[in-house]
């Protein structure tokens, strides 16, 4: 049985990601920094189906924080199959209005904590031959100028480059490491305007739901080729290409 663990779960994704993971028989690490009290309808579902979990609390932008997570894992489960590193808060402000102490938590939040994780389940994934799932955007490897959003775009640059080297370094020991790369996604409770702006900018007419994206991690982790590794899979409806 695999134990998986979802970093950021009780985001809309994080728990759409948890929901889709545990569709197999598997056993559920569920991390989250604050309120827990917005993974209640998560816990009740799995608890619903039966499912073994267990939730984890850290600030993950500290190093030691994140090797005790992993150890509690370990502890609680016996093992460690799949990382999903899934902490990434979107801030939308221009870099002219952006502060040192933002732009660092930018950079914190979507880049260290996803090194961290990674560093410290090493050995495990090793062990197990496992696998790391990162979460960058689509259009991240267009390069291109985004001043409303500098220094999350920043982040996720640094969060491909970490992927693709990860995967390259782990590849002789079987370790999977991928990235998924969302678009425009429905998150939250947002008006019928907000849905036709996001439309309007998608070629493929409506924004990714966050159980596309949960979808998408259940095939990686579940289905999708051994020797894939390495890769960028953008669930966009076309955004950003």
């Amino acid at each position: 049985m695999k134990t998986l663990l979802i970093t950021g779960s009780n985001s809309d994704i994080g728990m759409a990601v948890a929901r889709a993971l545990a569709g197999r028989n598997c056993r559920l690490g569920l991390h989250y920094f604050s309120h827990r009290e917005k993974l209640e309808p998560l816990t009740a579902w799995l608890d619903g189906q039966g499912r073994e979990y267990r939730l984890f609390q850290a600030d993950l932008t500290v190093p030691d924080k994140a090797k005790a997570l992993i150890g509690e894992i370990v502890t609680e489960f016996g093992r460690l199959d799949v990382l999903v590193n899934g902490v990434g808060p979107f801030v939308y402000k221009s870099v002219l209005e952006v502060t040192p102490d933002e732009w660092l938590a930018d950079i914190d939040l979507n880049l260290h904590t996803c090194f961290h994780t990674s560093h410290y389940a090493l050995d495990e994934l090793r062990k197990n031959r496992g696998q790391i799932i990162n979460f960058a955007f689509s259009g991240v490897d267009n390069n291109k100028a985004w001043p409303m959003s500098a220094g999350y775009c920043a982040a996720k640059t640094g969060v491909v480059a970490l992927t693709k080297s990860l995967a390259v370094a782990l590849a002789p020991d079987g370790v999977r490491v991928n990235a998924i790369c969302p678009g425009l996604v429905e998150e939250g409770h947002i008006s019928q305007e907000e849905r036709r702006h996001m439309a309007g900018q998608i070629p493929f007419g409506r924004p990714v739901m966050p159980d596309e994206i949960g979808k998408t991690a259940a095939w990686l982790v579940y289905e999708s080729p051994e020797a894939m590794t390495g890769s960028l899979l953008a669930v966009s409806g076309g955004w950003e290409y």
